[in-house]
């Protein structure tokens, strides 16, 4: 969360949490399961799926659960919610989607072209599968001596390593197959047996159930780490895959890891590409600079109060207005 925010955090009362109800909140995870899964838990924590009942109970108690359709008419509503899922991985069919379906509450969901049916998958997802078998070895010496060379790392313990590991460029990520030949992994087969990403036929059936569904780039890359033509080439074909894929009539799009790289130009030629498209960044509760943008904010930790973390973005909120970045600015 950072330093002023776990302050913010700490001083928040769940009491004041009906003082803000005037407003649309668009709260956002990737994944909620009950147990470990090995190409996600050295990248982030999350939620099980009684966090993830509890965090409902506290939306549903204070907000109005919000049809994604309606944001393509007005993003002005007040007192409502809407939940949005990134990276289209595998539980969002399994577990998410029952769930929100037992409700009655409806949600959009963001994938990655390339890696649904599970063909190919993201580099970090890779990442976290190595560090979890180096793990497994008891990060063997000459194992990590041997990756350390294909990414010309220098470290002084198995901690540093994982540490730097996890820093990689998008640039390096076709090494990390052959640190997965190292492990003795066929990435190939993993894909398939484990089954990381939705399939076309999941995400059909949920489109056919009301549910929406929004591109995130064709491979999750860092957007800093690309040139200009690649960042629009990435977000562009990944929207248009969607609407050849499943005949969408809407365009929704969320920027990958963060939306800061996100530049003016590129989003004037989003809104030149369609002049409806809504995009979705991770700011938190901050202003951008068209209202066809909208920010949300992660509800993913699962040592964190869901009304509390409501209570602490609003008091965030207030702390950018007070110092001068309530306003995003881009370049």
């Amino acid at each position: 969360m950072g330093i002023v925010k776990d302050i913010l955090y700490k001083v928040s009362n769940k009491k004041l949490l009906p003082r803000f109800r005037s407003q649309t909140i668009f709260p956002c995870y990737h994944i909620v399961k009950d147990d470990k899964v090995e190409h996600i838990e050295n990248l982030y924590e999350y939620k099980n799926q009684e966090q993830f009942l509890n965090d409902l109970k506290v939306f549903e108690s204070h907000y109005q659960p919000m049809e994604p359709g309606e944001i393509l008419k007005s993003r002005h509503s007040k007192n409502r919610f809407l939940l949005t899922f990134d990276d289209g991985l595998h539980e969002v069919y399994t577990v998410i989607y029952p769930i929100l379906k037992s409700r009655n509450i409806r949600a959009i969901f963001f994938i990655n072209p390339n890696f649904i049916d599970n063909e190919e998958g993201l580099y970090r997802h890779y990442i976290s599968i190595i560090i979890a078998h180096l793990e497994k070895n008891n990060f063997k010496s000459s194992m990590l001596e041997k990756i350390s060379e294909y990414f010309a790392i220098t470290y002084t313990s198995p901690k540093d390593f994982v540490k730097k590991i996890k820093k990689i460029r998008y640039s390096e990520r076709n090494q990390l197959h052959k640190a997965l030949e190292l492990l003795n992994i066929d990435i190939k087969k993993y894909l398939k047996h484990k089954k990381l990403y939705m399939t076309k036929e999941q995400i059909q059936e949920m489109i056919n159930d009301g549910y929406y569904f929004g591109a995130h780039t064709m491979n999750h890359p860092p957007l800093n780490q690309l040139t200009f033509a690649e960042q629009k080439e990435e977000i562009i074909q990944s929207i248009q895959w969607l609407k050849n894929n499943f005949s969408l009539d809407y365009s929704f799009f969320a920027f990958p890891f963060s939306d800061k790289p996100a530049s003016k130009k590129l989003i004037e030629e989003l809104f030149k590409y369609n002049s409806e498209i809504i995009l979705f960044g991770n700011s938190g509760l901050r202003k951008d600079i068209d209202d066809r943008i909208i920010q949300r904010f992660s509800m993913e930790d699962p040592k964190k109060d869901a009304a509390k973390q409501i209570i602490t973005e609003n008091f965030y909120k207030y702390y950018n207005m007070i110092i001068g970045k309530y306003n995003l600015r881009r370049r």
